[in-house]
C-alpha cells in the first residue's frame, strides 16, 4: 500500500508514541506496574513489558485499558490530518480491530492473512522471541478464521511477495471503485 502511494497507519508505532519517555502512557503505565517496566530508568522496555502482559491477561487488559484509548486518539488525528490535506483512501494497520469493536469506525476492512505457522516463524524471526512467545501473541487475538468472514478484502501473504502485491493491488482498485 506504502509502495502505491498511499498512507498506512500502524498502530504499533502509534504504541511507542504514546508510550515514548515523559507520556501521560508511559507514566501511566509506571504508575500501574513500576519503574522495572523501565529500560535505564527511562523508556519503556518493551521486551519485559511484552513477556508480562503475554504470560498474565490480567496484565494486558491492564495494559489495553491505558493504551488503546491513547492509541485510536492519535490515530484519529492523523486520519484527521491526512484527510485535510486531500487523502480519500487511508489505511490503518491494526491486529485488533475486530476484538476491541473498532470495525465500524472504517469504511471497509482488510484481513491479511496466512497460515498460523508461518505468522508464528515470522513473528520469532522479527521480534527475536521463542515459538513459544510467539504462540501467546496470536492466542491474545481472535483467531484469523474468525476474522476472516468478518472482512470486506482478504490478502493471503503466506505465498510469493509479488502474489501479495498483485492482490493488494486488486484490493486498492476495488475499494477505489466503491468510493
Amino acid at each position: 500500500m506504502r509502495d502505491q502511494g498511499y498512507t498506512v497507519l500502524d498502530a504499533d508505532i502509534l504504541a511507542r508514541e504514546v508510550t515514548q519517555p515523559g507520556s501521560f502512557g508511559l507514566e501511566a503505565l509506571v504508575q500501574v506496574f513500576g519503574k522495572d517496566i523501565l529500560k535505564n530508568n527511562v523508556e519503556l522496555d518493551r521486551g519485559l513489558l511484552a513477556r508480562r502482559i503475554f504470560d498474565d491477561e490480567k496484565s494486558r487488559r491492564v495494559v489495553e485499558r491505558i493504551t488503546h484509548p491513547l492509541i485510536q486518539w492519535r490515530a484519529a488525528q492523523e486520519i484527521k490530518r491526512h484527510g485535510d490535506q486531500g487523502e480519500q483512501i487511508i489505511f490503518y494497520d491494526a491486529a485488533l480491530i475486530f476484538e476491541k469493536g473498532l470495525q465500524g469506525k472504517f469504511f471497509k476492512i482488510l484481513v491479511v492473512h496466512c497460515p498460523a505457522e508461518t505468522q508464528i516463524r515470522r513473528l520469532v524471526e522479527r521480534d527475536k522471541i521463542s515459538p513459544e512467545q510467539a504462540q501467546k501473541r496470536l492466542l491474545a487475538q481472535m483467531p484469523i478464521v474468525e476474522k476472516i468472514p468478518l472482512a470486506d478484502y482478504l490478502v493471503d501473504n503466506g505465498g510469493s511477495l509479488a502474489d501479495t502485491k498483485k492482490q493488494v493491488a486488486t484490493v486498492i482498485e476495488a475499494i477505489k471503485n466503491s468510493m
